[in-house]
């Protein structure tokens, strides 16, 4: 009883507990900018950016396999293009053979009714095969491009705003020139596997299946040359077509290195236009400094 006394008193003198009181958090201000122009960023340029970034890759496990096809031809070595000129010659229409320095090249050009056994060697064919793979999942990723950029028109008319119409522009040029590049790989690729048996289809001539297997050898050599070490033309450095009249001419006739330079180039003007439109719509402040993530088409100096 003492105890209990003891126990009411405590507590009528100091009370029940009060509850804790509810926090209350700081104000908080969200500046969001919604805009067409940012929708169209998150919407198409982000999506296409990416992608792109993805046939970077691609690009560049071509220029592997293009090298490693070549390095066949020179024992440990990509020929140079005077090497492929010296080592193939003309050829007399003699059933003679090559008139050129004698190299492997031509001693090995077989006269049986089979491939040349050098140009379609096993790992020359694989080669082929990946540049022939990979040119036609690039082709797909265009297409997913394509497709992202014709919902931003649906969304957003031509013509309605300058700077959607600019920022679709600069995806455009991207796209037309990684196709273009694309089919300058996947046209070496073709021309390799409808060449491969073309032997077996000719006349009873040992003489006339020589000539195939020489013509064929220049065709492909030339072209896969031509994608590991074509040279711009020599012009104007601030002219980006390298004389052309439009991006679409250079897309159509350029050579490769003159494609693939120009690709450079517009890819680094999406992506400075992608950056500077992520900080507007973000209130950022990210930098694009100039940075090149695609080799050269040949890694040989």
């Amino acid at each position: 009883m003492f105890a209990a006394l003891t126990l009411s008193s405590l507590l009528a003198v100091t009370g029940a507990p009060a509850p804790a009181p509810t926090p209350t958090l700081p104000p908080v201000i969200i500046r969001t900018i919604t805009t067409a122009r940012c929708t169209t960023l998150h919407e198409m340029m982000r999506p296409i950016g990416y992608v792109t970034r993805r046939n970077d890759d691609a690009f560049r496990a071509m220029a592997y396999s293009t090298r490693d096809f070549l390095s066949h031809f020179m024992p440990g070595d990509v020929p140079s293009v005077a090497d492929l000129q010296a080592s193939l010659g003309p050829y007399n229409g003699q059933g003679s053979g090559l008139n050129g320095t004698g190299t492997a090249m031509s001693t090995n050009l077989s006269s049986s009714r089979g491939n040349d056994s050098l140009l379609y060697g096993p790992s020359q064919v694989l080669s082929a095969a990946r540049i022939d793979d990979v040119a036609q999942q690039i082709f797909g990723n265009i297409m997913v491009e394509r497709s992202i950029l014709t919902k931003s028109y649906k969304k957003f008319p031509q013509g309605q705003n300058p700077k959607i119409d600019a920022m679709r522009r600069n995806a455009q040029n991207v796209m037309l020139l990684q196709e273009a590049l694309a089919n300058r790989y996947e046209q070496f690729a073709g021309t390799y596997f409808d060449g491969m048996d073309l032997a077996r289809m000719t006349a009873n001539n040992s003489a006339d299946v020589a000539t195939i297997k020489i013509s064929l050898r220049e065709l492909l050599l030339g072209d896969t040359t031509g994608l590991a070490g074509a040279a711009n033309r020599k012009v104007s450095p601030n002219d980006p077509f390298f004389g052309y009249d439009s991006i679409d001419q250079l897309a159509q006739y350029g050579n490769p290195g003159e494609v693939l330079t120009a690709l450079r180039g517009q890819e680094f003007a999406f992506t400075s236009q992608l950056i500077r439109t992520y900080n507007v719509c973000h209130q950022s402040h990210y930098i694009l400094a100039p940075i090149h993530t695609m080799p050269a088409a040949s890694p040989k100096p």
